[in-house]
């Protein structure tokens, strides 16, 4: 019986629409040029919204933690691919990671938004690993590990530079 529900639940087109429009960023994906960047960028209102730390951000973090795997799922399903460039859920998640215990100002925002770019590119280590695999978790695995480099890295660029 719950199967069923479940199936139903999958199968509602609306569902399955939104869960499209959250792994693109609500279109932030489908941007011509550089949608992982886009991607980015819409988590940078969001880090906004919940200041980086706290019950509100930790709130928010797992609401898009929840959310991304099924909603990269839906995506790879609807395009077919198994990593597809519209999928962006995975870099709102990693940013809003990396923010996690960093207070929003424009020093912070320019720096980790930087530093999670570059890492989230170059893909090293455990990353380069994850983004091998095949998955919605996977796709989804391999910007959080680029969301750690970049929050341990803008940790200790402030750390030497004080």
């Amino acid at each position: 019986m719950g199967d069923v529900q479940v199936n139903r639940f999958r199968e509602n087109r609306w569902v399955r629409r939104g869960l499209r429009a959250v792994a693109t960023g609500f279109g932030a994906g489908r941007f011509p040029v550089a949608p992982g960047t886009a991607g980015t960028l819409v988590a940078l209102p969001l880090w906004y919204w919940s200041g980086g730390w706290g019950v509100r951000h930790l709130f928010l973090l797992i609401a898009v933690l929840l959310v991304s795997v099924p909603a990269a799922r839906e995506e790879m399903a609807a395009t077919g691919s198994p990593d597809p460039g519209s999928v962006v859920i995975d870099e709102i998640a990693g940013m809003l990671l990396a923010a996690t215990g960093i207070p929003w100002g424009v020093r912070p925002v320019l720096l980790l938004f930087l530093l999670f770019r570059v890492f989230d590119v170059l893909k090293f280590g455990p990353a380069a690993w994850l983004d091998a695999r095949r998955g919605a978790v996977y796709v989804v695995a391999d910007d959080l590990a680029a969301g750690v480099y970049a929050g341990l890295a803008y940790r200790g660029i402030t750390w030497l530079t004080g």
